[in-house]
């Protein structure tokens, strides 16, 4: 076979002799073969045998630049030679004599474009990681991979690694670790392409695709590191055929990029179609072509390309920034949104569980007290005031601190009119309000939701004089709405509570209550062992005013009386309108005689009431039943029948007398 030719050498465990019949006129040329990963490599000429040399163990002889081929020297005059080729993968080489000079300068060229080529990927590589250092996005993670895989693969398919002293060990794996190392390379490419042109969000099906190419070049990448001899020409097809597939689905991945208008990936695509060519190529040694450019080639457009995606991948870390920023505003805002929404809970339950007992004028009170307690850590409030005129029938300036109530009197005498406009228009504004040395302070206004002709008002000021936004100031017309709101309710309950506990006609105790509250007493007063005395009122002649003078008119005899009966009564005394005509009265810790006094006092001074109806007088008189609780009674049912008992004993007496009932009944 003549030499300048590619000649393909088939895997095998025994030297393949190649007989070649070399042009060298000028005696001091040499046989140069272009190197590939082979096991062993020499040239014999009848007796004569050149030194071994080899791809994974170049030895001291190649020196510390390692050249881009095999050299060997040949005898004088020597143009018929037998070339040994021994590979343990099918190989594709290249002999041909070539003189001092020519090898010299291959060699210069080769490891300068190989040591650019090792330069960029290692810059590459440090930028991808302080990329990820500072951004912390994966997809610089994926370059980071992709540029450090490409270095490892060059420096092992090139040869220059098992020429490094303390990492020649690598050779141990011989073609398989290369074959790894490229099926690794083709794992990181799909992992960026992925990444790159964020297929998990405009092409889902290819990123599907990418992870079943990207597992596989992982699995035959560790099958690869096995090293397994049967499997070498076997492993050699898989790493062209993933090289070939990963091509395809990075083409297809920055067409993507460009259809998504990603930064710079029209330059990347452009780029990967030019690596594609390159390979494409470097395939076709096998077939004849050949050159310096199609051994260097692929490898210097791959480092374009990472190059490229690098450019175009910093120029997005502004996007990332802006997409975190928007993320930790995203996250900040809902953080807001949700300790305004556990605030708001709070407020409910907190208004619900103050305002359930409480008495009217104590209500309004605490609803506001609960809301500035919520509001002033939430929007970081210096003061708040509640104003409102004619709530629930009060006129309230509430301030929080107290301390701050001052400033609140002096601008509600300033500006009352523009609180009670601004309350009427029902829509929080800020203004700058003040007095004197505060004049130009920010308040924020956000006016209540009352029922005219009742208005109120909500003053809030920071200490740091900042603005509120709106929707702070939402929040707190929000809070303001649920005080009123749960103001209103419990106001209304207590309404409804006492209505069903009250006589509508004489404001007393009804008939119901008071014999709660009867039991009651007399359970307590059993327990304790205390005193406890029960007085019957009845109206004297009740029927004959009715009959002379109109129902009315006993209305109104009724009334006069409930009225001096509670003037007459302690703070701890309970009254209630028993029946028609007739009221009862219970004394907690009083004894006999001290009911029996005050029954006397209450005769005295309805005797002496002047009441006139349609200018026609008419004279009021009662009569009084009193009973005491025995010591062993501890349900009201005795003393009121003895106290009943006693007050039809006044009544059968001749009226407008007190009777006690152990005088009477024993």
């Amino acid at each position: 076979m003549a030499e300048g030719q590619s000649i393909r050498v088939p895997a095998s465990a025994t030297p393949v002799r190649i007989p070649l019949t070399l042009d060298n006129g000028d005696a001091a040329s040499r046989l140069w073969v272009q190197r590939a990963m082979v096991d062993e490599i020499w040239v014999e000429h009848g007796a004569w045998r050149s030194p071994s040399q080899s791809f994974f163990r170049p030895g001291d002889m190649d020196g510390p630049s390692f050249p881009a081929g095999f050299v060997f020297d040949l005898p004088d005059g020597v143009k018929d030679v037998d070339l040994m080729v021994s590979a343990r993968a099918p190989v594709v080489v290249r002999p041909g004599a070539m003189s001092p000079e020519g090898i010299t300068d291959l060699q210069q060229r080769g490891s300068a474009l190989a040591g650019a080529n090792y330069a960029s990927l290692a810059v590459l590589s440090l930028v991808a990681l302080s990329l990820f250092a500072a951004v912390r996005d994966r997809v610089y993670l994926a370059l980071l991979a992709l540029s450090a895989t490409a270095f490892a693969w060059f420096v092992a398919a090139n040869g220059h690694v098992y020429g490094w002293a303390g990492v020649r060990w690598v050779a141990l794996w011989g073609v398989q670790g290369v074959f790894a190392l490229q099926m690794l390379h083709c794992a990181a490419a799909t992992w960026l392409a992925q990444r790159y042109s964020e297929l998990d969000l405009g092409a889902r099906r290819i990123h599907r695709l990418g992870n079943g190419l990207r597992y596989t070049a992982l699995g035959c990448a560790a099958i690869a590191l096995l090293h397994l001899d049967a499997l070498s020409t076997t492993m050699a097809w898989v790493a062209m055929a993933i090289g070939a597939l990963t091509l395809a689905f990075a083409i297809a991945s920055a067409y993507v990029a460009v259809r998504h208008r990603i930064w710079n990936s029209l330059s990347v695509l452009t780029v990967v179609l030019v690596v594609a060519f390159a390979f494409a190529m470097r395939a076709l040694m096998a077939f004849g072509v050949h050159g310096f450019w199609v051994r260097y080639g692929p490898q210097l457009a791959l480092t374009v390309c990472i190059l490229l995606v690098a450019v175009g991948m910093i120029g997005r870390i502004a996007h990332v920034r802006d997409e975190r920023d928007r993320e930790r505003l995203a996250r900040g805002d809902s953080e807001r949104r949700l300790e305004r929404e556990a605030a708001r809970v709070e407020l409910v339950q907190q208004l619900q569980r103050r305002l359930r007992e409480l008495p009217a004028g104590d209500l309004e009170w605490a609803a506001f007290r609960s809301l500035f307690e919520r509001l002033l850590p939430l929007l970081r409030l210096e003061s708040a005031a509640l104003v409102a005129y004619g709530f629930h029938g009060f006129d309230l300036l509430l301030a929080e601190p107290i301390s701050s109530k001052a400033h609140y009197t002096d601008l509600l005498q300033a500006r009352m009119g523009m609180m009670k406009g601004l309350a009427r228009t029902q829509a929080p504004v800020q203004l700058q309000l003040g007095n004197g040395d505060a004049l130009h302070l920010l308040h924020g206004v956000v006016p209540l939701p009352i029922r005219a002709p009742a208005w109120g008002v909500l003053l809030l000021q920071r200490s740091d004089g900042t603005s509120f936004t709106d929707d702070e100031l939402a929040l707190a017309s929000d809070f303001g709405r649920l005080a009123v709101q749960h103001a209103d309710e419990a106001a209304a309950a207590l309404s409804l509570r006492r209505s069903a506990e009250l006589d509508a006609l004489t404001g007393t105790f009804n008939r119901r209550t008071i014999d709660l509250w009867l039991s009651r007493t007399f359970s307590e007063a059993h327990r304790q062992d205390g005193l406890l005395s029960v007085l019957f009122v009845d109206i004297d002649h009740f029927k004959s005013i009715n009959d002379t003078h109109g129902h009315a008119a006993g209305d109104a005899v009724l009334r006069q009386v409930s009225d001096v009966l509670r003037r007459e009564l302690q703070a701890t005394d309970l009254l209630g309108r028993y029946g028609g005509e007739e009221f009862v009265i219970v004394l907690p810790g009083r004894n006999g005689d001290d009911a029996r006094q005050l029954g006397e006092r209450i005769r005295l001074a309805i005797e002496l009431v002047r009441l006139e109806y349609e200018d026609k007088p008419i004279r009021i008189t009662v009569s009084v039943g009193v009973a005491t609780r025995l010591p062993r009674e501890s349900e009201p049912a005795a003393a009121v029948a003895r106290a009943d008992q006693a007050l039809y004993a006044a009544k059968r007496g001749g009226r407008n007398r007190v009777n006690v009932a152990p005088a009477v009944f024993t």
